[in-house]
């Protein structure tokens, strides 16, 4: 927490990598009909959706705002640089096919723009470990870009939004326990939270999660969201009653399957 991020601390840095984020091609040639781009980090129940994000894939801007914000290849190697340090990034997440494919696109939008890029691929038995022993697990980030699905498991999205709080982020003196590895602390956000969970009013419930959901992606882009992925389930045309829900295991109401 003492040591701020040489160049992420900057939002304008932040805003740059968002617009290198290629989301339509990410959803469409590798997640196909299960996954659509999205820009938003709540994407159920519908109340919840916020109408108020966009994402824009466009390495112009991009690069126009690492320029407005000092980053430029002052020695010519192909890299951005200020002040003595070079825009290079570790690039991390669990070993995953798609995940891998992920990374490359975004590897690819990045460097065009000047920004050096390691991928690193962990295992995932390492990587979700929650292990405070290895420095490898998601909840230590020893990274600049960590990459990994989440999502709430609840129509009521109070506790994922808990996830970004000041006393959710994993360190040495919580033994590296929290769901926050990006070490994100705002006051503000912790405030809206805590009026989530004791408003009683519906609507106004709903305003404070928007609310909590635009400033996370659209005003401090502490997290880019990048595809909404469904979940497939198949079942026999030959069963009658079957009402899927994300929200429970696919046979939570086996009680009112028929055979036709």
């Amino acid at each position: 927490l003492q040591f701020p991020h040489p160049f992420f601390s900057d939002k304008q840095v932040r805003q740059a990598f968002n617009l290198a984020v290629d989301r339509g091609t990410i959803a469409q040639r590798l997640y196909g009909d299960a996954g659509q781009a999205t820009a938003n980090f709540i994407v159920a129940p519908p109340q919840f959706i916020s109408p108020n994000t966009s994402y824009e894939f466009n390495l112009l801007k991009a690069a126009a705002l690492l320029d407005e914000a000092g980053w430029r290849d002052t020695n010519g190697n192909g890299t951005r640089d200020k002040n003595g340090v070079e825009m290079q990034v570790v690039f991390q997440t669990s070993v995953n096919p798609v995940r891998q494919k992920t990374q490359e696109v975004i590897k690819q939008a990045l460097a065009s723009i000047g920004v050096g890029v390691e991928l690193k691929s962990i295992d995932a038995s390492i990587f979700f470990s929650g292990d405070p022993a290895n420095t490898d697990t998601a909840e230590h980030f020893y990274a600049d870009l960590q990459m990994f699905t989440t999502g709430n498991t609840s129509p009521d999205p109070s506790g994922y939004f808990k996830f970004y709080t000041c006393e959710q982020i994993p360190q040495k003196a919580n033994n590296w326990i929290g769901d926050n590895p990006s070490r994100y602390c705002n006051q503000e956000y912790d405030e809206l939270w805590l009026q989530s969970v004791t408003e009683f009013d519906p609507e106004k419930r709903r305003l404070l999660f928007l609310r909590m959901n635009d400033m996370l992606v659209e005003e401090e882009i502490v997290v880019m969201p990048l595809v909404d992925r469904a979940d497939v389930a198949g079942v026999s045309n030959r069963i009658e009653g079957v009402d899927l829900t994300p929200w429970d295991l696919n046979t939570w109401n086996i009680a009112d399957w028929k055979l036709r």
